[in-house]
């Protein structure tokens, strides 16, 4: 879950079971790739794999790592980047409680995976997982809704980047973080926690730190959300923010 202030912490957290729970994960099954499994199905599944904890900057996996392993977010958030040849470095993602990472289609993963948060990840051996999956064909449509998703996050992705303006894009993400934390805890929210810093959104959006810190600001003072911390916003007007995002006048 990202992180938010102490104040609303209850509000934007689901309740963490401990890892021996015969239901573990259920707090994020709803929102996950095993939404469809029966409690039975779902408790021998955890049987197979292990919980890891991860600290703040603490990486998951490294690009160019042997994928060997698959993973669930639990609880927590992760920056997804990769280092470009000349040492630039291109954030392609944020993971979130419920998302399945780790699938490759090469033998090693094509991209860092770093915690913004003190994080929980489920952790299943690659090959373990495959048979569980051939067992459970229910999971093959999963698997295929997570790809259909990423595809559409991709193409959403190529016309942020392509086309939106600095303003437009921020609006964008902010959106984004919005309708997944709703999904996420399964009821309306008005406040957005932002775990990854300002550079962490620069360079997922194509933008400079210092154009990330002037379009909040520039939300803050025409009053479409407010600032509670650096890692907390709440939105005060969400047409108008979607009306930002989609390169209308506010």
């Amino acid at each position: 879950m990202l992180k938010a202030t102490r104040s609303h912490r209850r509000r934007h957290e689901p309740a963490i079971l401990p890892p021996d729970h015969p239901c573990y994960p259920c707090e994020v099954r709803r929102v996950s790739l095993f939404y469809a499994l029966r409690c039975g199905d779902l408790s021998e599944l955890r049987k197979l794999g292990a919980v890891r904890e991860l600290k703040a900057d603490e990486p998951l996996f490294h690009q160019g790592d042997e994928a060997d392993l698959v993973y669930t977010v639990v609880g927590g958030s992760l920056r997804l980047y990769q280092l470009l040849f000349d040492g630039r470095r291109q954030i392609t993602g944020f993971a979130l409680p419920g998302e399945f990472l780790g699938v490759s289609i090469d033998e090693t993963h094509d991209v860092t995976a770093e915690a913004l948060e003190p994080s929980r990840i489920w952790c299943f051996p690659r090959a373990r997982f495959e048979d569980f999956v051939a067992d459970n064909p229910i999971l093959k449509d999963s698997l295929l809704d997570v790809a259909r998703e990423e595809l559409s996050a991709a193409q959403q992705q190529f016309i942020v980047l392509g086309r939106k303006t600095a303003m437009e894009r921020v609006a964008s993400f902010i959106l984004y973080l919005h309708t997944r934390f709703e999904r996420i805890t399964g009821h309306p929210m008005d406040h957005v926690a932002l775990p990854m810093s300002r550079a962490d959104i620069a360079d997922y959006l194509g933008l400079t730190k210092e154009t990330v810190s002037r379009v909040f600001g520039q939300m803050r003072n025409s009053r479409v959300m407010r600032l509670e911390t650096l890692t907390c916003i709440q939105i005060l007007d969400a047409h108008a923010l979607k009306a930002l995002a989609d390169g209308e006048s506010a």
